[in-house]
């Protein structure tokens, strides 16, 4: 027979050795199951110069680390970089809106920099929505609801009351979806209860085509629009037909007297002394 103290020693072993494998087994589940951080995770530190980087640290103060707003606007309708970068190099303050302005960053950002942070806030900070926004819809809604105070043209306009509405071309088209949302002075707000992120989008895109429009040809006259345009032609051809009429005036002065049978005055005048001549 064997002994039972070396059966209870190799029992120990036995389960020495299986504790050990438990463990180790234990161990590698956990460091699995750890994520090793990586440099493209959207919680690791934005680089810096990076568009990220740039709205965090000019940015964020007044439009929310998010663009959520707070002392500026929210940037859930700002879905083009075309329209972010306008707004981000010529700042501008709103009419009407008391201290609301934001500084102009062109002589700050380079143009990269611009774009970098106008192609952030685009992708990632806007509401996807608004990425649907289109000019032809944008057109359709100014003249419904934006044309009357600021003509088709965004020219401005005079108003019954307060100040008039002001030019649209003196200041970045993304101004405009701000308006929406604060309506300045005597406009009304319009978001989000009338437009919403797409419909804010689409009119700041027919805003902006506004502040230079496409040209059929010809003088554009200061693009005043149609009525002023057609009193200016009306004006030319005013002018064209006085012209006209004063030098038929002036010729029709200028002109030989004729007597009834046709012939010249002058000519019968000269033939009735040339006879009295010959009678003598």
């Amino acid at each position: 027979m064997r002994p039972r103290g070396g059966h209870r020693h190799c029992l120990t072993f036995v389960a020495f050795a299986v504790a050990l494998l438990v463990a180790a087994l234990v161990a590698a589940a956990a460091s699995a199951a750890t994520p090793t951080p990586s440099p493209a995770s959207p919680s690791a530190a934005p680089l810096p110069g990076s568009g990220a980087a740039l709205f965090a640290q000019n940015c964020s103060g007044c439009h929310g680390a998010r663009g959520e707003g707070g002392y500026g606007p929210p940037l859930a309708a700002d879905a083009f970089p075309s329209l972010v970068a306008g707004m981000v190099a010529r700042g501008g303050a709103m009419p009407g809106a008391g201290n609301l302005a934001m500084p102009p960053f062109r002589r700050q950002f380079s143009d990269a920099q611009i774009a970098a942070v106008a192609s952030y806030v685009a992708t990632s900070i806007a509401d996807p929505a608004a990425r649907a926004g289109n000019v032809n819809e944008g057109g359709d809604l100014y003249r419904l609801y934006c044309s009357g105070c600021h003509s088709a043209t965004s020219r401005g306009g005079a108003l019954s009351q307060g100040p008039n509405a002001p030019v649209l071309a003196d200041f970045p088209a993304a101004m405009s979806i701000a308006a929406t949302l604060y309506g300045p002075g005597n406009m009304p707000l319009f978001a989000p209860s009338v437009f919403d992120v797409r419909q804010q989008a689409s009119v700041a895109l027919y805003v902006q085509v506004l502040e230079r429009p496409p040209s059929p040809g010809g003088n554009g006259l200061g693009w005043l629009g149609p009525v002023s345009e057609g009193f200016a032609a009306l004006g030319g051809l005013l002018i064209l037909l006085a012209l006209t009429v004063w030098l038929a005036w002036g010729k029709s002065r200028q002109a030989p007297l004729l007597d009834p049978t046709g012939a010249h005055a002058g000519s019968h005048d000269t033939a009735l002394s040339t006879g009295d001549a010959s009678g003598d």
